[in-house]
């Protein structure tokens, strides 16, 4: 008498072993997984960002954090799409993000965001929703502390204007209408400066509430047609130093009510200007307040050519106003920026995928590459 088994065509007979061959080996598996102990999930910790942390902040995303001295990445602050920078905080240990977010993605209801991002574990602990304005510009100067409580985010619609936020008690003061000048380079005490478009810088203070309380402007130093100065600014400790398209180096000084703009000298000799020399990049120069150097890429073309990468890198001491050294890039680079300590290091981002050369800034030195940083169309941010 034959099993039911038999009965079945050769084919089905094959299917029905390879099945039983199949839920045997899962048995099998399954005993041996049974005596294995299971890996439990964890949260990792990042300790507090060190003098030669740094940030890449690139188009449609980023918030890669680096150690320059190890090369290693240190964790992921979440951003937005449209995030164009970010604020630390160390006294309270947060990172501050502007974010922007649309309710289908790409398009639908938008909301404005100050997001708190706790910076041992980089989770977002709270939000303050602000003005459906931010601009997106990817700069560095589009989110700054004003004094040791508020936020300044700049605005563009393409009005102008500055919202302000208490981190303190994590709510939204107001915004304050800047028109004709953009960004926020914080100056001592409740106050940040502005670059306009008539030639000038404008101060403006705030009250221990966080509302404008007084404003004023400089004498104007540069003519926007012929030698308009670059919207990014670099700090020192009383005030900014602003570049014009053509090398001349502005030192702003903030000191009480006055605002002293030092007479310009120059990044490049005549003879350089006649070669070509000029400054360029999407984030084309950096400074260091501790040693007093400026650092500048810079390339060969004629005018209107300052967006366009460096091929070298020049650096220049500021009291003496001459340049100290020079090197060549191996391929053009965009974007430079410098640790802010007493013994910096200088950071060069550039290819794609982007790399960021780590340097010694003192002499310009090469200590190594960090690959693959996420930097793409955006900037380093040093913290």
């Amino acid at each position: 008498m034959r099993t039911l088994f038999l009965r079945f065509p050769r084919q089905a007979r094959r299917g029905l072993l390879a099945i039983l061959t199949f839920l045997l080996s899962l048995h099998a598996a399954g005993s041996v997984a049974a005596e294995l102990e299971p890996e439990l999930g964890s949260v990792e910790t990042m300790e507090t960002p060190g003098a030669h942390w740094f940030m890449t902040i690139g188009f449609m995303g980023g918030g890669n954090i680096f150690d320059a001295d190890s090369g290693e990445m240190k964790g992921r602050v979440r951003v937005s799409d449209y995030t164009s920078a970010v604020s630390l905080d160390r006294d309270r240990g947060m990172i501050y993000v502007p974010a922007t977010f649309y309710s289908r993605g790409t398009y639908g209801e938008r909301t404005d965001l100050l997001v708190f991002n706790d910076v041992e574990n980089l989770d977002a602990v709270a939000e303050v929703e602000v003005p459906k304005k931010l601009a997106v510009v990817f700069h560095r100067a589009v989110i700054n502390p004003i004094g040791e409580r508020f936020i300044g985010l700049y605005n563009m619609t393409p009005a102008m204007s500055v919202s302000i936020v208490d981190v303190e008690n994590r709510n939204f003061v107001g915004e304050i209408s800047t028109a004709g000048c953009g960004f926020i380079y914080p100056l001592p005490g409740r106050r940040f400066m502005q670059i306009c478009g008539d030639g000038t810088v404008q101060v403006i203070d705030l009250n221990e509430d966080g509302e404008e309380s007084a404003r004023r402007r400089s004498r104007a130093f540069f003519d926007i047609d012929e030698d308009p100065v670059f919207d990014l600014a670099l700090a020192k400790k009383d005030g900014w130093v602003l570049v014009s398209f053509e090398g001349k180096v502005f030192e702003v000084t903030v000191d009480g009510r006055n605002i002293d703009v030092s007479r310009p000298w120059s990044l490049v000799t005549e003879e350089q200007a006649a070669e070509g020399w000029r400054v360029g990049g999407d984030q084309p120069f950096t400074y260091n307040d501790e040693t007093r150097q400026l650092f500048a890429l810079m390339h060969q073309g004629g005018p209107d050519t300052h967006e366009d990468p460096g091929t070298e890198v020049w650096a220049f001491n500021v009291d003496t106003q001459r340049r100290g050294y020079r090197f060549e890039l191996e391929e053009p680079s965009g974007v430079i920026e410098v640790s802010r300590d007493a013994d910096p290091l200088l950071y060069v981002g550039s290819g794609f995928p982007a790399s960021v050369q780590v340097r010694r800034a003192n002499t310009g030195r090469l200590l190594h590459v960090i690959p693959e940083t996420g930097l793409t169309a955006g900037h380093i941010q040093a913290f």
